[in-house]
């Protein structure tokens, strides 16, 4: 029984900082996983309301393609755009 007992808590242990790391990793890559989603999204609409009618343009015909392009498009434009981040001035005087 104690060996059941002692998987479970490792199993749930390997859990917990699973999650830890995956939360670290979120917050890390937010910018660029909204740009991802939003560049799906643009895709998408792309299609929706321009895309080809006929059939002959490979990307706009269909929104399985359309979408991943958006994406790509979407990871592409968050590496041009960065966030704000706090510059310290470090006072050689102290």
């Amino acid at each position: 029984m104690t060996n059941v007992t002692d998987r479970l808590s490792s199993f749930l242990f390997i859990c917990i900082v699973k999650l830890n790391i995956m939360k670290e990793k979120l917050i890390k890559y937010r910018f660029k996983i909204l740009f991802v989603i939003l560049g799906g999204i643009a895709g998408f609409l792309y299609w929706r309301f321009v895309g080809c009618t006929t059939g002959t343009c490979p990307i706009t015909s269909n929104w399985y393609a359309s979408v991943p392009y958006g994406m790509l498009f979407g990871w592409l434009v968050s590496d041009l755009v960065k966030p704000n981040k706090k510059i310290e001035i470090k006072d050689e005087n102290q």
